[in-house]
C-alpha cells in the first residue's frame, strides 16, 4: 500500500499495522478515518512522505499538539535514530500515545502532558499537524528553538493566508520558508520554516515546489 510511495521494512510495516489496530480499539476518537487504505495514506503517508522530498531529518524533534500521533509517532517507527518528544495538553490523549510508544516499543519517544509555551529545552526540528496557525506556532515554540531549529508545519489550503498573517514574526526571527504542495496520492501544503542561513546553503531548495506523487 505505502511500497509505492516509500520504503517500509517488514518491521515497520507490522508496527504500522499495531498502530492502526490501537487507533481503532482506543475509542478516544482521535480520528474520523476508519478505512484502512484511507487511513494509511492520509495519516502514515502524509506524515512522513515531506521527510522523502526534502531534507528536513534532525536528532531531536518535539512534535506540538500531537493528539493521535501524527506525525511524531509515525516518524519515530520510520526514524528510530531520532529522540522525538510529543507534546499534547489533554491528558487522555497523552495516556493514548504513552501506551501506543510502549506497546511499539518506541525507546525514542517520551510524551508531554502539558501546553508548548511550558515545554523546556531546545529541538532541532519542530513539528505542527492541524494544531493552530503558523503565527501562534510560531509564538508558542520560539523559545524551543536553536539557531539552526527547522520548523515543519502540515498545512492545507489557507497557507498563503497564514504566512501573510506572519510576516511580522517572520522578519522579527529572521526566518526564511518554502511551501511544499503535494497532489498526490493526498493532497496537503506544508510549511518549512527556518533561518535565513537553512536555505541559502542548500540545506532545503529556496522556491516554493510542487511536488506530485513519486
Amino acid at each position: 500500500m505505502l511500497s509505492n510511495y516509500i520504503k517500509v521494512s517488514k518491521e515497520q510495516s507490522a508496527m504500522l499495522e499495531k498502530f492502526y489496530e490501537l487507533h481503532m480499539n482506543a475509542g478516544l476518537n482521535l480520528t474520523a478515518i476508519k478505512d484502512r487504505e484511507e487511513f494509511y495514506f492520509k495519516h502514515y503517508l502524509d506524515s512522513i512522505y515531506i521527510f522523502i522530498l526534502k531534507n528536513v531529518l534532525r536528532e531531536t524533534m518535539a512534535d506540538i499538539g500531537s493528539g493521535g500521533g501524527f506525525p511524531g509517532i509515525v516518524t519515530a517507527i520510520f526514524h528510530p535514530e531520532m529522540k522525538i518528544t510529543l507534546v499534547e495538553s489533554i491528558a487522555k490523549k497523552c495516556r493514548f500515545l504513552e501506551h501506543a510508544a510502549s506497546e511499539l516499543g518506541l525507546n525514542n519517544v517520551r510524551v508531554l502532558n502539558c501546553r508548548a509555551e511550558e515545554v523546556k529545552g531546545q529541538f532541532d526540528l519542530i513539528t505542527a499537524r492541524g494544531v493552530a496557525k503558523v503565527r501562534e506556532i510560531l509564538k508558542w515554540t520560539k523559545h524551543l528553538a536553536r539557531k539552526d531549529t527547522l520548523w515543519l508545519l502540515y498545512k492545507g489550503e489557507r497557507l498563503e493566508e497564514e504566512m501573510k498573517q506572519a510576516e511580522d514574526l517572520l522578519k522579527k526571527y529572521r526566518l526564511g520558508f518554502e511551501n511544499v504542495r503535494v497532489e498526490e496520492p493526498f493532497t496537503r501544503t506544508y510549511t518549512i520554516i527556518g533561518g535565513c542561513g537553512s536555505f541559502a546553503d542548500g540545506i532545503l531548495r529556496g522556491t516554493p515546489s510542487d511536488v506530485g506523487s513519486r
